[in-house]
């Protein structure tokens, strides 16, 4: 009966969040990137090339920031994952940029204008760190990086050697002079079954606790000598690449796991080319060690404009360029399905949309600009009444997606708009 009552309520309760869902569909749209950007798959043809020949190692994949580099790696990435012994590693940036800059340093203390430097070893540990955490932890039972570990489904199993292999050890304990003088084990038969049991048992009990503090061994590692206040510690470690100092544990990464690709996106926000120098030479150290049965590939999404002249194509084996979905020419079209998803462009000023969208070079920016006027209007019109101008509305919501900082600063009073306002 209470199974019932519960199968009951779930169902009702399924139905509901789709009749509370289905009027506000059109109404909001998310800002990830799609897994149907290939429509033509001609990007997934480049892609399977470079993948399918076996002197391709890096490939690149460009194309100015907003043009769709992330959709493209997830439409080819959904396939890629469903063939048989493929696996790819996704690896990003974008957060670790956004946070360190929060963190590192206070905004009133540092001059306008200027960017947080982040330095080559944050960059390689924010990637290591991903690498590492991105797998199992019961994968990587001899790295140096200790995690959580969920216990498997024959924990259980486990319990029980513990605690008959205890109970074991202590009866072998009370016969240790019958041991010795071999009195335990006769007669060897069935009617000994208790004393011969007992020694299998505590014997295959320490035998699993020496094995295991043999395996945890080889994850001890001498970083510092601390005594009190005062630690020695080698200077090198402060200044040498974090990644060549794990080389070991990445090599033992792809040897203990079937990744077969990495994807990393946004690492050309950092405006350093060295590290990519790095990733290079430790793409074919892995493909180089003997313990790694399969050819691994490095996929990097990043801007045309990262390297100099034809120093691009010295870093990567293949490159494959990704045509803007949208530009200043055909953002108007996107304007307008946007403003038909919302049924308000029969309210929208035209020649407004028509100058204002040459300045919109990002969908996911007009996307969120629309989402916000939902929002927005919901909150601010009064029902049964239209007295909210929305090409001002929408002007008001362009302008705090495009200038959020002065947008922010609008509430004080302060920043270009409000100096443009107090003339009046």
């Amino acid at each position: 009966m209470k199974f019932c009552k519960n199968f009951l309520c779930n169902l009702l309760g399924f139905f509901d969040e789709k009749r509370e869902t289905r009027p506000q569909s059109r109404r909001f749209v998310d800002l990830a990137p799609t897994n149907q950007a290939d429509e033509n798959g001609i990007y997934a043809e480049a892609l399977n090339f470079a993948i399918n020949n076996a002197d391709v190692f890096n490939i690149a994949l460009t194309g100015p920031y907003g043009s769709g580099k992330s959709s493209v790696i997830k439409s080819f990435l959904k396939r890629y994952n469903k063939k048989r012994n493929r696996a790819a590693l996704e690896i990003s940036l974008a957060s670790f940029v956004s946070d360190l800059e929060a963190d590192r340093e206070d905004p009133s203390a540092k001059p306008k204008g200027q960017k947080v430097e982040i330095s080559k070893q944050e960059i390689e540990r924010s990637i290591l760190q991903q690498m590492l955490y991105g797998a199992d932890a019961n994968r990587l039972p001899l790295s140096r990086f200790k995690r959580i570990q969920t216990p498997s489904r024959w924990a259980w199993a486990f319990s029980l050697l513990i605690m008959f292999g205890g109970a074991s050890i202590w009866y072998l304990l009370q016969h240790t002079s019958e041991i010795v003088q071999g009195d335990f084990f006769k007669p060897f038969g069935k009617s000994n079954w208790l004393n011969l049991s007992a020694f299998i048992i505590g014997t295959l009990f320490i035998w699993l606790i020496i094995y295991r503090l043999y395996i945890q061994s080889f994850g001890l590692t001498l970083k510092g000598i601390s005594l009190k206040d005062a630690e020695i510690a080698p200077k090198a470690a402060d200044e040498e690449s974090i990644l060549n100092r794990h080389l070991d544990e990445i090599i033992y990464f792809f040897q203990s796991t079937s990744y077969d690709m990495v994807v990393i996106e946004d690492l050309d926000r950092f405006e350093n080319p060295e590290i990519f120098v790095t990733l290079r030479e430790i793409n074919r150290l892995i493909n180089s060690n003997a313990g790694v049965e399969r050819q691994v590939r490095f996929l990097y999404a990043l801007r045309d404009d990262i390297f100099g002249n034809t120093d691009r194509t010295k870093f990567f084996e293949f490159i494959v360029p990704i045509v803007p979905i949208i530009n200043h020419s055909n953002s108007i079209d996107m304007v307008l399905e946007q403003g038909q998803r919302l049924s308000i462009v029969e309210r929208l000023n035209q020649q407004f949309l028509r100058e204002v969208s040459r300045y919109l070079t990002d969908l996911r920016l007009i996307r969120n600009i629309f989402n916000e006027y939902a929002i927005y209007i919901q909150n601010l019109e009064r029902e049964g009444e239209n007295d909210l101008d929305p090409n001002k509305l929408l002007a008001v919501l362009i302008y705090k997606n495009v200038m959020p900082k002065d947008f922010e600063a609008l509430h004080r009073q302060k920043g270009a708009l409000a100096s443009l306002l107090g003339r009046y």
